[in-house]
């Protein structure tokens, strides 16, 4: 028996926030995505309430509804081969989880829709997912390139692993990081310097970009980076 889905997968989410707006750029794009996710995570949470209301013991016994509420909500469930120890740590873990998973995918997704968008082809300018990165771009097609490019992903949260990880998994970065005070003078340092050795540059949000006070030559908006992938495609460099 096929498991119901929490929530839609990402690329039906992607799909979705698309189809309200085919020509918003990327970072509309991916906050409309957030705005689903919450939507359908608030589904998912009625429904466990729900279907904790309907059982049989709960039905007929209003006068201590709360005490049997409470008592169900806190009694050890076991779901699969996994043990809870109630009712509540299983519905947020498993929500957490699937959210985590599906973050990650979407801002990826969002990346790719940039990148057809602008005319790349999945297979013949760029793959997905090999060489420890997220996104190869060959110049000028991927069979007999003569350069590749690598892109390293990242969602809203840089974190100092995002700074350590550019090192070894891409040349360029993308994000949607929402978040100024993470991009420290050191954390900029590095990143400006890996870049200006690959010959990338670390793609964020405009209004992020705004407010980052350190910034150096290898930070750009993110609505450029197709554009420059495009560039690379067609001259082997951005």
């Amino acid at each position: 028996m096929n498991k119901k889905k929490i929530i839609p997968s990402s690329a039906e989410i992607v799909e979705e926030a698309n189809k309200s707006n085919p020509k918003a750029d990327v970072n509309t794009i991916h906050s409309k995505t957030f705005g689903l996710i919450k939507k359908y995570r608030e589904e998912y949470y009625k429904n466990k309430v729900d279907a904790l209301l309907s059982r049989d013991s709960l039905v007929n016994i209003p006068k201590e509804i709360r005490i049997k509420i409470e008592k169900e909500l806190l009694k050890p469930i076991k779901v699969g081969d996994k043990e809870y120890s109630n009712f509540m740590e299983e519905t947020s873990r498993r929500i957490s989880q699937t959210f985590q998973v599906i973050s990650g995918n979407i801002a990826e997704l969002c990346v790719e829709r940039e990148l057809i968008k602008i005319g790349l082809k999945l297979g013949v300018h760029y793959i997905k997912k090999a060489e420890r990165t997220d996104f190869i771009i060959y110049y000028p097609q991927k069979e007999g390139f003569k350069k590749k490019h690598r892109i390293e992903v990242k969602n809203v949260k840089l974190r100092e692993r995002g700074t350590r990880g550019l090192a070894f998994d891409g040349d360029t970065m993308v994000g949607f990081f929402n978040q100024p005070s993470e991009f420290t003078a050191s954390n900029i340092e590095v990143i400006d310097n890996h870049c200006k050795k690959t010959n990338g540059y670390c793609y964020i949000p405009p209004e992020t970009l705004k407010l980052i006070e350190h910034k150096n030559s290898r930070f750009k908006s993110n609505i450029e980076l197709a554009k420059d992938m495009k560039k690379f495609v067609e001259t082997g460099s951005i």
